[in-house]
């Protein structure tokens, strides 16, 4: 299996996979408290904006990034006022169907549509979380976590074997291609040591440690690196 660039996917950020991971960025905080229905109407704009852009492909992928990195801060946030409650799935459901209706034709409307909607993404996460995002800081840590506990799933999943033959491949596959795309994105030599540390060391561990703890981290590091493969703007090529 090789990878090819592709240029029509579409994604829904996956909030019941990322939070379960442990990703929390210092953002994490106690969100302030802010009217209710503004936060669920700012929400599905901002959730629309994002539907959109990855049906469109209208905006850099700098600010691309930009978008799923305020998107992931503000789920955590919303996720602590909203607990218990679908609200959530139910904003990103109606965004996605939103984000395929007729009056959005990827053209220059909706360009503008995805430009204001990532500017209320950074005014939202500004204030309800304080936080402000720095290009090749911010999303650079954001990918290197992510893509570290795909190489860790990986590094597990090739002593283990817990996956069937198919996501096994799509495992390794994604790893190497997005553990590239880091280094090319961002030459950080720390972040990209840490990356095939975590390969490492779980590709050295005996067999003995294999079991449901195991078998779990696998399987969320195939559902990772799939998400991840299609914001990157990657595919798996067709056999």
């Amino acid at each position: 299996m090789k990878v090819i660039f592709g240029f029509s996917f579409f994604c829904v950020l996956s909030f019941a996979t990322l939070s379960s991971i442990g990703l929390s960025p210092s953002a994490a905080e106690e969100p302030k408290k802010l009217n209710s229905n503004d936060l669920i109407r700012e929400y599905g704009k901002i959730a629309t904006g994002l539907a959109l852009e990855e049906r469109c492909l209208l905006l850099p992928p700098q600010e691309t990034r930009e978008y799923y990195w305020h998107q992931f801060i503000l789920d955590i946030a919303l996720n602590k006022l909203f607990t218990g409650t679908p609200v959530l799935g139910m904003v990103q459901g109606s965004a996605l169907q939103t984000s395929h209706n007729e009056r959005f034709k990827c053209d220059g409307e909706s360009k503008k549509f995805i430009d204001s909607s990532l500017q209320r993404a950074r005014d939202l996460n500004k204030e309800l979380n304080g936080q402000i995002f720095e290009a090749n800081v911010s999303d650079q840590l954001f990918d290197q976590e992510r893509i570290t506990i795909i190489a860790a799933a990986a590094g597990s999943n090739s002593v283990c074997n817990h996956l069937l033959p198919e996501y096994d491949e799509q495992l390794r596959v994604g790893h190497a291609a997005l553990k590239k795309s880091y280094e090319n994105l961002y030459a950080f030599e720390p972040g990209i040591a840490a990356i095939s540390t975590a390969y490492q060391t779980t590709s050295n561990q005996p067999q003995s440690v294999c079991g449901d703890d195991t078998r779990q981290q696998a399987l969320q590091g195939w559902q990772l690196t799939r998400l991840l493969m299609k914001q990157a703007r990657l595919a798996f090529a067709t056999k």
